[in-house]
C-alpha cells in the first residue's frame, strides 16, 4: 500500500527598509490532522518544537471501528517511536498521558489505526491525530 504524505514546511518573510530578510518560523508547538473514512491514515510530516510531546486522536462513531490508537513514527526510515493506548471510537478527543522524548531536529509523522472488537482493522467515518 502506497501512502502519500506531504511535508509541512513553514516560513516567514519580513521586509525591512534596508532590504529583504527571510526567517524560518519555529516548528509548531502542536500538530493535528483530520481525515475522512478509513481504517488507517498517515499524517503529514512535522518537526516538534519541544523535546517531549504526547500523542492522541479521535475516531468518529458510526463505522465498524470500535476503538483506535495512534503511533508516532520517524519520517526517515519509518521507524515506530511510540504507540498510544487504545481509545473508544466515540468522537471524543483523547491524548495519551505518557510523554515521549523526541528530537527537535527530526521529522516525524502520526499513524492512526481503527480496530473492531476482535482487534481487526475497521473503518471509522472520520478520524484525527494530534500532538499535545
Amino acid at each position: 500500500m502506497t501512502i502519500l504524505r506531504s511535508t509541512t514546511r513553514v516560513a516567514a518573510v519580513a521586509a525591512a527598509a534596508a532590504g529583504m530578510f527571510v526567517f524560518a518560523a519555529s516548528p509548531a508547538s502542536a500538530f493535528s490532522q483530520s481525515w475522512g473514512s478509513g481504517s488507517y491514515h498517515a499524517s503529514a510530516d512535522f518537526v516538534p518544537s519541544s523535546g517531549s510531546i504526547r500523542i492522541g486522536g479521535s475516531g468518529c462513531a458510526g463505522g465498524a471501528a470500535r476503538s483506535f490508537y495512534t503511533q508516532l513514527v520517524k519520517t526517515n526510515g519509518s521507524s515506530k517511536v511510540f504507540s498510544s493506548y487504545s481509545y473508544a471510537a466515540d468522537g471524543q478527543y483523547q491524548t495519551d498521558p505518557r510523554g515521549i522524548g523526541v528530537s527537535t531536529s527530526t521529522a516525524y509523522y502520526l499513524r492512526w489505526y481503527g480496530k473492531n472488537n476482535s482487534g481487526g482493522d475497521a473503518s471509522a467515518p472520520c478520524a484525527s491525530a494530534h500532538t499535545g
